[in-house]
């Protein structure tokens, strides 16, 4: 532990000055700043470092990181395309960086006392009281077959069968995606997720699968802040429940808790109301430097609870605006698509004209795996950051035997998205070039399934650990299309504000 003062610290890169640090931080330098663009530019050089000294120095060397983050990030899932012990040498050094140096802040003896994450709920104090439990019991009979709500209707059986095909046939998902979902189909069983409960950080997210797990009939542990709309909308829709919602109360009856200020609280009630074996699930959002911070206290909330028993499952959803790799039939149709092109095709003649930095080929030339690159600076480093920490934890974690629920969601028109203007115009041009934009209800719904899958049945056997990852995978279309989604969205962007 180290002392240190909460007056007059800088989060830099999120922009806040005034209020003393408290609860989980980014490390504080000599001038008492604390900087997202530094902590993440040595997470991923060191992270580098273990398979590829000479990639560590040219992070460092990186003078604008807003700018620049995008190369080192690509090569942190570059490096492993091959060798599964580089893939999960970057995940476990890259998380030891992150989390020795997110630290803590809190009280001991009247002073104040900052802690490493990674020991921080080893060291805190257990807070006295535990947030109390509210439950809110579904009245509703369980649902007992699979719906996706899409466009309007509620898609099941048949229907929804041809849904998936037709998705397969777009490139939207993947054929293991609709394998998936297919499997669900056949063991509706699998929806109440008997024997298990799920806790939710994120109750309010709007691709989270809390609704549509409680339809079902599960055990729902429900994590957001006090300030959250979420606990009006879920006691609204308690009579549409078929299972229970456990909500964390303060002393005064006021639901709600923090992740970032209440980390230790959150992991005590957990424990005391958790009615089964616990899976975690981690849905939250926030702008900036935030979203990290809460992936640093989510992450060192689930190595606590998996420690002792009390999770035996994690369960996140991966952004298809990453970097992953594909497998070789994925690149095969990419290179398909492009070779198609007519002569006078329009993108084809302005990638010529612009030597290929307008629709620039999604792969390179070659065969087998091929990384898929889908960052774009609109995004931001702490963004990117953020939900790579949880692909390192799901990566580590399936290794040391966990059960491990990872899934490339499609695009969605969620807020978070759409109240960014260049993101929001993206999303309406996007259809041009093959990318179906999906509606949060049916992404939740999709992903619920998805999970309830992978608890029954388990990631596959792979001999190189991306393939957990593209295994299930709903890009959306953006890994099939035939152009780089960063040469070919600004396009789309100005397509869709014309539509606009």
């Amino acid at each position: 532990m180290t002392r240190t003062s909460q007056t007059n610290a800088r989060d830099t890169g999120t922009g806040a000055t005034a209020t003393p640090a408290t609860g989980v931080q980014f490390p504080a330098d000599a001038a008492g700043n604390r900087s997202t663009g530094q902590l993440a530019k040595h997470v991923v050089a060191e992270a580098l470092r273990t398979v590829d000294p000479a990639a560590a120095d040219r992070v460092y060397r990186i003078k604008d990181w807003r700018k620049g983050y995008i190369a080192p990030f690509t090569e942190l899932v570059s490096v492993g395309v091959t060798d599964s012990d580089a893939w999960d040498e970057v995940a476990r050094t890259a998380l030891e960086e992150l989390q020795t140096r997110m630290v803590g802040v809190h009280t001991v003896d009247g002073e104040t006392v900052e802690t490493p994450m990674k020991d921080y709920l080893a060291v805190v104090d257990t807070p006295s009281p535990t947030p109390s439990t509210e439950t809110i019991e579904g009245k509703a009979t369980p649902v007992e077959e699979l719906s996706i709500p899409y466009r309007g209707e509620e898609l099941t059986g048949a229907a929804l069968s041809r849904q998936l095909d037709r998705w397969v046939h777009d490139g939207v998902i993947e054929p293991s995606c609709a394998d998936a979902l297919r499997r669900v189909q056949e063991h509706p069983e699998w929806l109440r997720m008997s024997g298990r409960s799920m806790l939710v950080l994120g109750l309010g997210s709007e691709m989270g699968p809390a609704r549509q797990l409680l339809r079902w009939g599960a055990d729902v542990l429900g994590v957001d802040l006090p300030s959250s709309p979420a606990w009006e909308r879920f006691r609204a829709e308690a009579d549409t429940y078929a299972g229970r919602l456990h909500i964390p109360t303060g002393p005064d009856g006021r639901p709600g808790v923090d992740l970032l200020t209440q980390l230790p609280e959150i992991a005590a009630w957990a424990r005391a109301a958790a009615p089964a074996p616990l899976t975690v699930g981690s849905y939250f959002y926030a702008d900036g430097g935030t979203h990290v911070r809460l992936s640093s206290a989510a992450d060192a909330l689930v190595v606590d609870l998996l420690a002792d028993g009390t999770a035996d499952a994690l369960a996140y959803i991966a952004t298809p605006m990453d970097t992953f790799v594909v497998p070789s039939d994925v690149r095969e149709a990419s290179d398909a698509a492009l070779a198609a092109r007519k002569p006078t095709d329009v993108k084809k003649i302005v990638g010529t004209l612009t030597g290929q930095k307008v629709f620039h080929r999604n792969y390179e030339k070659g065969s087998g795996p091929a990384v898929h690159d889908a960052l774009v600076p609109q995004q931001g480093p702490n963004y990117t950051l953020a939900k790579r920490v949880q692909r390192w934890r799901a990566t580590t974690a399936f290794a040391d035997g966990h059960t491990v629920s990872v899934t490339v969601a499609p695009a969605t028109d969620t807020y978070s998205v759409t109240k960014n203007k260049i993101l929001a115009s993206t999303y309406k041009g996007a259809g041009a070039f093959g990318i179906e934009i999906f509606q949060p209800e049916t992404s939740s719904a999709l992903l619920a399934a998805l999970l309830v899958h992978d608890l029954n049945v388990g990631r596959p056997e792979v001999g190189v650990q991306w393939e957990h990852e593209s295994a299930g995978a709903a890009s959306g279309g953006l890994w099939r299309q035939p152009y780089l989604p960063r040469t070919a969205l600004p396009v789309a962007a100005l397509l869709g504000t014309v539509k606009r």
